[in-house]
């Protein structure tokens, strides 16, 4: 019946193979895909937009901290009495003293410098009678203060006997 209608061959193809409804689909997905470009589109542009704004406050920021007329102005408008963080002129100052006479009527402060804590020694290895007894007393020094045993592996090192028995035990 669909071919009498004038339906092409491929045409009946498709629809063998994809159903009766692969023209609807199709244009389903040409429908949403047409809708994520205009979403894309929109997106981009507000970036653009974004992107010029900030380019904008990047070149005045650059201007004010290049110049310095523009920044002396710019920090007199910042601290002055309209500005938003204004600075008092005179009532910082106690009255009958200028800005600044307040510190230097005031005694000097003694410092003191830092003590150091004191840390206690680290054992010193004794030379053992042999090397294991080394080791075992290297073992506990190790549970008891890891971050120092290094120290005392380090002074077995005027000993070569002491490591020398461990890699023959070892082998």
């Amino acid at each position: 019946m669909l071919r009498a209608n004038g339906v092409s061959e491929a045409s009946l193809e498709v629809i063998d193979h994809f159903g009766p409804d692969a023209a609807a689909i199709v244009n389903k997905y040409a429908c949403d895909v047409e809708d994520a470009l205009i979403q894309t589109n929109q997106q981009l542009i507000q970036a653009c937009e974004l992107l010029q704004e900030l380019s904008n406050e990047h070149k005045a920021y650059e201007t004010i901290l290049t110049d310095p007329d523009v920044l002396a102005d710019y920090t007199c408008e910042f601290f002055g009495e309209n500005g938003p963080h204004p600075i008092p002129d005179e009532a910082a100052a106690p009255q009958g003293q200028q800005v600044g006479q307040q510190f230097q009527q005031q005694p000097a402060v003694q410092r003191v410098a830092p003590q150091r804590p004191e840390m206690p020694v680290p054992p010193q290895p004794q030379s053992p009678a042999n090397a294991g007894d080394f080791w075992n007393s290297f073992g506990n020094l190790a549970d008891r203060d890891p971050s120092n045993a290094w120290r005392y592996l380090n002074s077995a090192a005027q000993n070569p006997e002491v490591f020398r028995n461990k890699l023959l035990v070892m082998e």
